[in-house]
């Protein structure tokens, strides 16, 4: 944000020269073989409001890429589950190998993990929802850049053309002087443009902070989810392979549904804080919550 300070800044000093070298040249245009024509000024401004455009489009486009760079980011979230996926997965063929009655064990409890088919369309959900925001977030930046550019294209150019055509002269005072105030009135229009252009790459900034925040509760409710359930199959494998399968006098007294949460997402002053059944399939009898 300090380099868009900085250039618009520059840019406002250019553009203020740009001005005081037009009024130099009138004042001593009778009394100096002054080099700068009118056509040369008016082409010196155009250049300088093609840089104005081009300098809107950096700044679009590094947005853009900065906001999706944090979104596929979740990539690595997303494979890293995956991959917790495949080893629970895995470790569960040895025991398919201690003996028939704990391979029906497994075979029981195995189907309550998800699969990694689910994990990776849960997770591509997440990710491609937030990757769509990124051109409604750029949106208000868009308009704002092409109501700049539709300004110098037809009302600075018509306004040019109109001195050109009526003082007919390319080296008169009194065409200088009106260009000067197609100018003057050109670069106010631009320096307001360019006040509402810094004021919706702030907002748009505040809004990707908010989307990747969403991303990242989307992103964890189907982790929480996968390795509950993880740890639940865990439970009822390990319980039907030491013959405590559905024992009575466990009844009310112990939960098969864990779901895992992490002691900095605890916050007793919030009402509104994780919800551990967001995301499921059902609700289930139970929960137990392990704290870690």
């Amino acid at each position: 944000m300090a380099l868009v300070k900085i250039v618009l800044v520059l840019t406002f000093v250019a553009l203020a020269r740009a001005e005081q070298n037009l009024v130099a040249h009138i004042e001593h245009r009778n009394s100096t073989n002054s080099s700068m024509r009118n056509d040369d000024y008016i082409d010196a401004q155009r250049r300088q409001h093609a840089f104005n455009i081009w300098y809107y489009d950096v700044q679009i486009n590094f947005f853009k890429d900065s906001y999706l760079d944090r979104v596929n980011a979740m990539e690595y979230q997303k494979d890293s589950l995956l991959d917790k996926v495949k080893t629970a997965n895995e470790q569960l063929y040895p025991l398919t190998l201690l003996s028939d009655f704990s391979k029906v064990c497994v075979k029981k409890y195995q189907a309550i993990m998800p699969s990694r088919e689910w994990v990776k369309y849960q997770m591509d959900i997440c990710i491609s929802e937030a990757s769509m925001e990124v051109d409604w977030l750029a949106s208000y930046m868009a308009s704002t850049n092409n109501t700049l550019q539709t300004y110098y294209r037809t009302t600075f150019e018509k306004e040019v053309t109109a001195c050109q055509t009526k003082y007919n002269s390319s080296m008169s005072a009194n065409q200088t002087l009106c260009l000067a105030d197609v100018v003057s009135t050109t670069n106010t229009f631009t320096y307001n443009n360019q006040k509402t252009f810094s004021t919706q790459l702030e907002a748009a900034k505040n809004s990707a902070d908010m989307d990747i925040k969403t991303l990242h509760e989307c992103s964890f409710a189907i982790q929480n989810t996968t390795l509950s359930k993880i740890a639940e199959a865990n439970t009822r494998i390990d319980r039907c392979i030491h013959g405590a399968d559905d024992c009575p006098s466990c009844h009310g007294h112990f939960c098969n549904d864990v779901s895992y949460m992490s002691s900095s997402s605890i916050d007793t002053k919030n009402a509104t804080m994780y919800n551990p059944f967001y995301g499921r399939q059902e609700i289930g009898d139970c929960l137990m919550l392990s704290i870690f």
